[in-house]
């Protein structure tokens, strides 16, 4: 690690963030709802997760003999963890009673189940009444297939984006990376929190939000689905959407990846490459032309890049100010200098996992740094303080522990 790799130390720890003195109820589980919480807790929200006796199911996913899960370590640093059975009306009567400390509840329960225990947005706004509920979901609230269960593969599927992936209509769908609508519905769930806080402290209300795997997905998809609804054509992906916008094996066996896109750069990438010539050839005079006769540039360029290595064609297209980069894989990209000097990797400590480099905030802010608060949770550590702080005697704290309350 580099002298400019950034840490977490707690000597510099920053003391303000954008969110400091938020507290935000959290009983997500899995990831889409997780996830969001952490990018809060990172903007300074104190996040109190409420997990099931035993833990939430995301604990076990790919548990390694270390007790380190990578899933549960990614959608859960950076919270308290508080243990409670919400099937028994002592649990739900705890919530009830954290509620007035809170601004915001966040859930992905499946719709019905937060109005079923008397914890639905109408039952909280009697207690807060400018209360945030932020519900993630996997259709949406409404419609026919509202009310039904559904995770990130489904919401893949039905929103039309594995046929786009897999290169459109009549062709085999392929789906994103795992977790992928789960990932964009928990920043958009995240952006939907922190825009009713600004609403909440502008207007004073409070509301009900709800972010879906399938409106992520449409809004991940704007411009593919603006282009079928206007034209009636879904393309599907290319592997090349331009000779120029693509990447190119090399003599090392490694791609290197242009993004020579305007007239500008691609003048400027035939001289990097030492083919002036090319940017004179009728064929490629002009953007037009470049598209029409893609095969035709694709064949020349290829033949170029494979001539000399990765390490080469880097050094000459940066050189050149030509938009570039190795195509990485996660070895290089956790090393990578970049990363570091912009916090986006991390290094820091759990008390039970040790040192551990994790990816970092990815939003920065002059005034209000982002920070990690921390680690995974211990499954309930805080369950007795927080019981402690409502009011609750030792007594009652014992009984709840023997009902298997908490």
């Amino acid at each position: 690690m580099s002298e400019n790799m950034a840490t977490n130390d707690t000597s510099d720890r920053i003391q303000r963030s954008a969110l400091t003195g938020v507290r935000i109820l959290d009983m997500t589980r899995y990831q889409q709802g997780p996830f969001a919480t952490v990018l809060l807790s990172d903007m300074g929200a104190e996040i109190i997760k409420v997990e099931e006796p035993g833990g939430e199911p995301g604990r076990a996913t790919g548990l390694g003999p270390d007790g380190f899960s990578a899933y549960f370590e990614a959608h859960n640093r950076g919270k308290k963890s508080m243990t409670l059975d919400l099937r028994t009306d002592d649990a739900r009567e705890v919530i009830r009673r954290l509620l007035p400390s809170c601004e915001v509840v966040i859930e992905n329960f499946r719709p019905g189940t937060m109005e079923k225990w008397g914890l639905g947005y109408e039952d909280l706004k009697k207690i807060v009444p400018d209360i945030i509920l932020a519900s993630g979901s996997s259709w949406g609230r409404n419609g026919p297939r509202g009310h039904l269960p559904g995770y990130d593969h489904v919401g893949q599927a039905f929103s039309g984006i594995m046929v786009e992936q897999g290169g459109g209509p009549n062709k085999t769908p392929h789906a994103l990376i795992g977790g992928f609508a789960d990932q964009i519905g928990a920043m958009l769930l995240a952006f939907g929190v922190s825009s009713a806080l600004v609403a909440k402290h502008t207007f004073g209300i409070g509301q009900h939000i709800d972010v879906s795997l399938i409106g992520a997905m449409t809004a991940l998809q704007s411009m593919q689905l603006t282009r079928y609804l206007r034209t009636g054509q879904q393309l599907g992906f290319e592997e090349r959407r331009a000779a120029t916008y693509t990447h190119y094996l090399c003599s090392d066996e490694k791609y290197v990846a242009i993004a020579a896109n305007t007239q500008r750069f691609w003048t400027r990438l035939c001289e990097a490459i030492e083919r002036v010539d090319l940017s004179l050839d009728d064929r490629f005079v002009d953007p037009f032309g470049r598209a029409d006769n893609k095969d035709d540039l694709v064949s020349e360029l290829s033949e170029i890049f494979i001539s000399k290595s990765s390490e080469y064609w880097v050094k000459a297209l940066t050189e050149a100010d030509v938009p570039n980069s190795m195509v990485m894989g996660y070895k290089e990209l956790s090393t990578d200098e970049q990363m570091w000097s912009n916090g986006y990797l991390q290094e820091i400590s759990s008390v039970n996992l040790g040192k551990m480099t994790v990816p970092g905030p990815p939003i920065r802010m002059s005034e209000t740094p982002c920070q990690i608060q921390g680690s995974g949770p211990e499954l309930g550590f805080s369950t007795e303080e927080l019981l402690v702080d409502l009011g609750y005697s030792w007594d009652e704290i014992s009984s709840m522990r023997e009902n298997n309350v908490i």
